[in-house]
């Protein structure tokens, strides 16, 4: 199974290093905004917007509560169990040191958008994220790439990255780095190195590699919805310009402006972020999440797979395995009898 993923992972990032530049987070395709001092107004339009939202955490809460959950866990139990042990983790650790070696063949650090100045502190960056890509693509331990992200790569960015620039990525690395140290430290066949190093201290965090992942990416999704759209208009509104994703008038509401637009992606970002934070119908959030990201990869090219990679193996984890610990649940107990029962975690069992 290492093999086969070690092998594949080494094509994939000779076919991405050779690829165009990713383009979901608007800060990888918009360098500048083009409409200053744009904001967004109150209408009736913005506030179908957030009725909308309303209605969707309405709905997730809803469907968090119902019974059929039940059954489609058993199912997805199933089909877990004839899987690899260990294979949600795997294609993380995989898809995350592709990116990373992918990034330093490319000149970029950590994401797209952020190159290290300076000659000497470009090829550190590089140098520092093909060590850690090697030891995530090679799985030679989770435990030393998580601790290699957090105490090399995310120390470098914060000593060399513009806050506003790290902001968006900051969650998502940490969360990662924070998940492979304990995965690696209470998984004793999937990282035999680090369980002996720490596993005697750390056999009670093995249930935490799942809710740090889950909570890391919808603070992420947060974050990027906040910054890029919500609090400025301008990124979005220019993005808008070069690229006619704004639908709503070809179905007939003509009142729906590019801004309106703008409004509904923020929106609708943040709703999906704190849901997953929340750890609410994380299984249902989780595949209108992977729609989005799907129609983005189908509309820019596999370019568009580059800054993703991570995210499409954290997609692949949260189907499975759904929200894990800590989760916010309906007061219910009736409905909930069932849809708590902790799912069988590989972390502790591999």
């Amino acid at each position: 199974m290492k093999r086969l993923t070690v092998s594949l992972s080494l094509v994939v990032i000779a076919f991405l290093a050779m690829g165009r530049p990713a383009y979901a987070h608007l800060g990888w395709m918009v360098h500048e905004g083009q409409h200053p001092g744009a904001s967004y107004s109150f209408d009736p339009t913005t506030l179908l917007v957030v009725l909308g939202a309303v209605s969707f955490t309405v709905l997730a809460f809803a469907l968090d509560g119902l019974a059929w959950p039940r059954r489609f866990q058993a199912a997805v139990e199933k089909i877990y169990r004839s899987l690899p042990s260990g294979i949600e983790w795997r294609v993380i650790s995989s898809l995350a040191g592709v990116l990373l070696i992918a990034n330093a063949l490319r000149g970029v650090f950590l994401a797209d958008n952020i190159a290290l100045p300076g000659g000497t502190l470009a090829m550190l960056g590089n140098a520092v994220q093909m060590g850690i890509g090697l030891l995530l693509v090679t799985q030679l331990s989770y435990a030393i790439a998580g601790l290699a992200i957090l105490t090399v790569a995310v120390p470098l960015a914060v000593i060399a990255v513009p806050v506003g620039l790290l902001v968006d990525y900051a969650f998502e690395f940490a969360a990662l780095g924070v998940a492979l140290v304990l995965l690696g430290a209470t998984s004793p066949r999937l990282d035999p190195i680090g369980y002996r190093i720490a596993g005697r201290y750390c056999k009670q965090f093995g249930h935490l590699p799942l809710p740090v992942i889950r909570v890391g990416v919808g603070l992420t999704l947060a974050v990027l919805a906040i910054h890029e759209k919500l609090m400025d208009p301008s990124m979005a509104l220019t993005f808008l310009d070069n690229h006619n994703f704004n639908f709503m008038p070809s179905l007939g509401f003509s009142g729906f402006t590019d801004l309106h637009f703008a409004f509904a992606a923020g929106v609708a970002e943040l709703t999906l972020g704190l849901l997953l934070v929340m750890g609410v119908a994380t299984r249902f959030v989780t595949a209108v999440l992977s729609v989005f990201f799907t129609i983005t990869m189908v509309a820019f090219g596999p370019g568009e797979l580059m800054g993703h990679l991570p995210l499409f193996g954290v997609a692949f984890l949260l189907l499975i395995h759904g929200s894990g610990a800590y989760r916010m649940t309906l007061p219910r107990k009736s409905r909930l009898e069932g849809l708590t029962r902790p799912f069988p975690q590989p972390v502790s069992e591999v």
